[in-house]
């Protein structure tokens, strides 16, 4: 596995954007930097509720590797959630994971993490706090300097 990832080249005004849900055509979308979710909203073509409220999520650039689940009420869009790719989606495409960015799921596709691990590491964030950085993981019981450089591959730039 010492090959593993394979990064796919990216360019530096582009990431990638996951849309889901009810929608004709999701799937991971090539975007512009710094789109809100406004534009991903319009790149569907969907109709949109006359009171679909506008949130404070609105006004956030989206980022690479987030996905924008779509919801629709009687064929229109009536809300949105912002959650990110699964960690498995983002490596094959070359997206950084970052720890304070992984779910209980994204936990175990790392090699050596099982459910307990991933247990520990969810519960001690919601306890501690963000882990900031890949060496944050280190306040976890199991976690070691090992572990964090086998990992280090799949969080670069930490």
């Amino acid at each position: 596995m010492d090959d593993f990832p394979a990064f796919l080249p990216l360019s530096d005004n582009y990431f990638y954007v996951e849309l889901s849900g009810e929608i004709d055509s999701p799937g991971v979308y090539q975007i512009n930097d710094g789109l809100l979710p406004d534009g991903v909203i319009d790149l569907t073509n969907a109709d949109v509720e006359d009171n679909f409220l506008r949130p404070l999520e609105w006004a956030r650039p989206l980022q690479d590797g987030e996905n924008i689940e779509i919801i629709e009420k009687e064929q229109k869009i009536s809300s949105f959630r912002r959650d990110w790719m699964p960690a498995s989606h983002r490596v094959s495409m070359g997206i950084p994971l970052h720890p304070d960015r992984m779910s209980f799921d994204d936990w175990q596709f790392l090699p050596g993490i099982g459910e307990a691990l991933a247990r520990r590491m969810e519960l001690d964030r919601q306890e501690n706090g963000d882990f900031v950085s890949l060496e944050g993981l280190l306040r976890v019981k199991g976690v070691g300097l090992k572990s964090i450089e086998r990992w280090r591959i799949f969080f670069y730039g930490l």
